[in-house]
C-alpha cells in the first residue's frame, strides 16, 4: 500500500516541472494514478495520511507566506476592472471627457490583472467535481494531485451530480494533452500542459465496480492506474505496532519539502543503457499483449509509458542535477522490478472485473485457439498456451463449457499408442474467423 502511493507522491513533487524525453517524438508526462485496494479496517487512511502530511504541511506553510502577494493581485485585479466599469459608464454619458481608447486601455489593463490573480497555493484536492479540477487545475500552473482515502473520485466520474460520466478531464491530464473547458456562465480553462497525479485507497468493490463500467474500461480509464491489491491483515495486525522512528519521519519530511522547494526543471532523458533496457522491456511487453495480457492490454498498453515514469522520477529524487545526468540502467532496472510487481498486481485488479467473466473468458481462450491454429489442440496444450491468463486447469472448464455450448469446439478423447486417452479440444471449421 505505500509503496504504490509513495510512488504517487513523487508524482506530485515532479509533475510539473519535468517531462522525459525517450525518442524524438515520445515523451512522457511525470504524472501518475496510484490507487491501493485494500477491505475496510486496513489502516488505509493511516497510511495515505502518513504519506501525504509533509506535503500538507508544506501546503500550508506555503500559503501563509504567499497571503500578501495573494490579497494584492485580486485587490490590484478588483480595482482596475471597477475602474474599467466607470470608464465604460463615462464613456456612455458623454461626461468627462472619456474617449474610447481609454475604455479600451483600462480593458486590456483589467483583463491583464485577471489573469495575473495569484491564487492560495493548492498541491492537493479531494472531493472535487470535474469543472472544479479543471479549474484547480488552471489556477495552479496546470498541476494538482488527487488524494483520497474513499475513492469518491470514481463517483465524480460517472456523473454523481450530472448523471453522465465525463473523463475529459482525467484522460488528458493523464497523458499531458491540452485541455480546454468551455461552459455556460462560466469563464472558459485553456491549460496547455495539464497534470494530474491521484493517491487513493479504496475498497474492492470500488474496483469492482470500476473495472464492470463499459465507458471506463472503453475509454481507458482502468489502464492508467497503478494498483496495489492488499492482503488483509485483520485477525493478524499488531495491537500495538511501533511508532515510525522519528529519524525516518524526519528525513522523509526532508526529502519531500526538498522537492517541493525545487525550481529546477526541464527535460530528463535515458542513457543508451537505460533505452537499451526499455526496448528490451519494451518487447516483452509487447509480446504478452498478443497472448497473456490480452484480456488487460489496455493496461499492458500503458506500461512502458508508467515504467518510463517511474524511473524518471527515481531518477529525480536520487540526482541532484535530474536533466544534466541521464537515466541510468541502474534506475531503469529497479524501475523494470517494481514494473513487474505493479503487473502481477494488475492481474490481480482486472481478475476482479464485474460482469460475466465466463463470457470475457471464453472471447480468450477463443483467440488462444486460432492464434494456435490447427483444427485440433489437446487440452494440456491448451493448458501451456493459457497459463498466464488462467490460474488452474479447473478456472478454464466455464470457458469451454461455453464454447462448447456454442459449438465453436467439442471435446474428445484420443489414445495415442498404449497411453492414457488424452482430451482433444476439436476446432468446428465453420467457427474459425467467426468470432473477433
Amino acid at each position: 500500500m505505500a509503496g504504490v502511493l509513495s510512488l504517487g507522491v513523487l508524482a506530485m513533487t515532479a509533475q510539473g516541472r519535468y517531462k522525459v524525453q525517450i525518442t524524438g517524438d515520445w515523451s512522457e508526462p511525470l504524472c501518475l494514478y496510484t490507487v491501493a485496494v485494500a477491505p475496510p479496517a486496513e489502516r488505509k487512511s493511516a497510511v495515505i495520511g502518513a504519506l501525504i502530511r509533509p506535503a500538507i504541511e508544506y501546503e500550508a506553510e506555503r500559503r501563509t507566506a504567499e497571503a500578501a502577494d495573494v490579497a494584492a493581485s485580486k485587490a490590484r485585479a478588483s480595482a482596475l476592472d471597477k475602474a474599467h466599469q466607470a470608464a465604460e459608464s463615462r464613456f456612455a454619458s458623454g461626461k468627462g471627457g472619456t474617449t474610447l481608447e481609454d475604455v479600451l486601455n483600462s480593458s486590456v489593463e483589467a483583463e491583464q490583472a485577471q489573469s495575473e490573480i495569484k491564487y492560495p497555493y493548492r498541491l492537493i484536492a479531494d472531493d472535487a467535481t470535474q469543472e472544479k479540477l479543471a479549474d484547480l487545475m488552471a489556477q495552479q500552473g496546470g498541476c494538482i494531485t488527487i488524494s483520497s482515502a474513499e475513492g469518491g473520485v470514481f463517483d465524480m466520474m460517472a456523473g454523481r451530480y450530472d448523471r453522465s460520466a465525463n473523463l475529459d478531464v482525467y484522460l488528458k491530464a493523464h497523458a499531458g494533452d491540452p485541455l480546454t473547458v468551455d461552459r455556460i456562465g462560466r469563464p472558459p480553462n485553456s491549460i496547455p500542459n495539464p497534470r494530474l497525479s491521484m493517491l487513493l485507497t479504496v475498497q474492492p468493490d470500488v474496483i469492482r465496480g470500476l473495472m464492470s463500467n463499459g465507458t471506463f474500461r472503453g475509454r481507458g480509464l482502468c489502464g492508467r492506474y497503478l494498483y496495489s491489491m492488499c492482503r488483509s491483515k485483520v485477525g493478524h495486525r499488531e495491537i500495538t505496532p511501533p511508532p515510525i522512528p522519528d529519524n525516518v519521519k524526519a528525513n522523509y519530511r526532508a526529502a519531500i519539502w526538498r522537492l517541493l522547494g525545487s525550481r529546477d526543471e526541464g527535460v530528463i532523458t535515458l542513457s543508451p543503457d537505460a533505452d537499451a533496457v526499455r526496448q528490451d522491456v519494451q518487447g516483452a511487453i509487447e509480446a504478452k499483449l498478443g497472448g497473456d495480457w490480452e484480456y488487460m492490454a489496455d493496461w499492458g498498453g500503458k506500461l512502458t509509458g508508467a515504467l518510463i515514469r517511474i524511473a524518471a522520477l527515481i531518477h529525480i529524487a536520487e540526482c541532484p542535477t535530474p536533466t544534466q545526468v541521464p537515466i541510468g540502467d541502474d534506475v531503469m532496472a529497479r524501475a523494470t522490478a517494481i514494473a513487474g510487481c505493479l503487473s502481477a498486481h494488475a492481474e490481480a485488479a482486472y481478475g476482479m472485473m464485474g460482469g460475466d467473466q465466463s463470457q470475457a473468458d471464453a472471447k480468450y481462450l477463443w483467440r488462444r485457439i486460432q492464434a494456435h491454429g490447427g483444427q485440433e489442440i489437446s487440452k494440456n496444450d491448451l493448458i501451456q498456451l493459457t497459463k498466464g491468463h488462467f490460474k488452474r486447469a479447473e478456472d478454464m472448464e466455464p470457458a469451454i463449457a461455453k464454447l462448447e455450448d456454442m459449438e465453436y469446439i467439442r471435446r474428445t478423447r484420443k489414445t495415442q499408442g498404449r497411453g492414457r486417452p488424452k482430451e482433444i479440444i476439436e476446432v468446428n471449421p465453420y467457427s474459425v474467423n467467426s468470432v473477433k
